[in-house]
């Protein structure tokens, strides 16, 4: 039972951990189905289904119904040699007819085709305009990452302040220490008490702008995994979303290019009408009476076979102009990954450094401390050496957490990552 308890106790322990822990890939994820821009994708896509619904019904009948009633001021008369015959002036019809589409020339495959590729086309500009919440989103979770380490070092910082200024306290009391010193460190305690409650306030700012952006509670509680995008390994492949938006138009030139060939095909439909009235095709008739007729008619519309060169010209042109913006933009990239891959070498460098510098800044103050203590330095003096060590530490964590950033900011300038 003892053991069982355990379990379920550690389970309980880990599920509370997951709930409260958060990385940079999550709320990447997170941000993109919470921001309202992703509903532009389902609105796109009910368009198309309606638009090719209508597409569809190019091959359906074509039913139609008619009703007219005439009255003509001068109508036909025939005089002969002992007949009169005079044909009434008013005349009364109504038809229903029917007309199918046999052959269409392709249009209805080369429509379907052309609304397919414009609703992707769509979707993709916006999962483009999506893809900048992965830098939005990115440097909110650096700044809370930075802001937490800054007010961890400014605690820390006053820990040791209060410390130092309760041994002063016994000095000023039993006359070793002057009272002056001891105010001094009062103050810089004071001081940091201010910057603590800034950085404080600025970092609950950070944690409503992250929640408002991910959909999910974040607040100084949460533990926010210290991952880059994409994992550890920078990657420098480009797989950004604007180059499918490239190959989307170049297919779209193409697909209405083909639509404008299929304007100069011939189309063949088949009709038949159902009539009722008078006159009919015979017009001696005049009694009201049911009559039909059927057709089958060829429309072929040669002048579109003019324009076929110039519209080709104008598609390798658009094509063109597409490979050139392609170009462009794989080279802005390219010069960005250069710039952000040379920061990444020059941080792990710097990171080597790190440790020696704040082992020795660790030394420098532990002898003010007693260098103060025993007075043979200032207060001053003594602040100076323990800003720098702890200045040391945070500069340690800033260039980790900026580590991070670098290898998330290449990932993500390539495109790297799932979104």
């Amino acid at each position: 039972m003892r053991k069982l308890l355990t379990v379920l106790s550690i389970a309980a322990a880990g599920t509370g951990f997951s709930q409260n822990s958060i990385s940079l890939d999550s709320c990447i994820a997170w941000s993109k189905k919470n921001y309202p821009l992703i509903k532009q994708n389902e609105v796109t896509l009910q368009q198309t289904e309606q638009n090719e619904k209508a597409i569809r019904e190019n091959w359906l009948p074509k039913l139609s119904f008619m009703g007219q009633a005439t009255y003509n001021t001068e109508v036909v008369q025939f005089n002969f040699p002992g007949m009169d015959m005079k044909f009434p002036h008013d005349a009364y019809l109504t038809s229903l007819s029917l007309e199918q589409t046999i052959i269409d020339g392709g249009l209805t495959k080369t429509q379907h085709n052309v609304e397919k590729l414009s609703s992707e086309l769509t979707i993709q500009q916006n999962e483009v305009e999506l893809y900048k919440l992965v830098e939005r989103v990115n440097q909110l979770y650096i700044n809370v990452l930075l802001g937490r380490e800054n007010l961890r070092i400014l605690e820390l910082y006053k820990e040791d302040l209060t410390n130092r200024a309760k041994n002063m306290k016994a000095g000023v009391d039993n006359g070793l220490v002057l009272s002056s010193s001891l105010d001094e460190l009062e103050a810089e305690i004071l001081k940091t008490d201010q910057n603590i409650i800034e950085s404080t306030f600025q970092l609950e700012g950070l944690y409503k702008t992250l929640t408002l952006y991910i959909g999910k509670p974040v607040d100084k509680n949460t533990v926010l995994a210290e991952t880059p995008i994409g994992g550890t390994a920078a990657r420098i492949e480009i797989q950004r979303p604007e180059m499918k938006i490239f190959d989307l138009q170049a297919k779209l030139l193409d697909a209405r290019f083909k639509q404008i060939n299929v304007n100069a095909i011939p189309r063949v439909t088949v009709g038949a009408a159902g009539n009722y009235g008078r006159p009919g095709p015979n017009f001696i008739n005049q009694d009201l009476r049911f009559f039909g007729s059927a057709n089958l008619t060829v429309r072929w519309n040669i002048s579109s076979l003019y324009g076929l060169k110039r519209e080709k010209t104008k598609v390798e042109l658009n094509k063109s102009l597409i490979d050139i913006q392609r170009e462009a933009f794989l080279f802005n990239i390219e010069s960005s990954l250069n710039t952000q891959t040379a920061q990444l070498n020059a941080l792990a460098q710097m990171i080597e450094k790190d440790d020696v510098i704040i082992e020795k800044r660790h030394n420098v103050t532990s002898t003010a401390t007693s260098q103060m203590e025993n007075g043979k330095i200032t207060v001053v003096n003594y602040l100076s050496q323990l800003n720098a060590e702890l200045q040391a530490k945070l500069n340690k964590k800033v260039h980790e957490i900026k580590q991070m950033n670098a290898i998330s900011t290449i990932n993500a300038t390539s495109g790297s990552i799932k979104f």
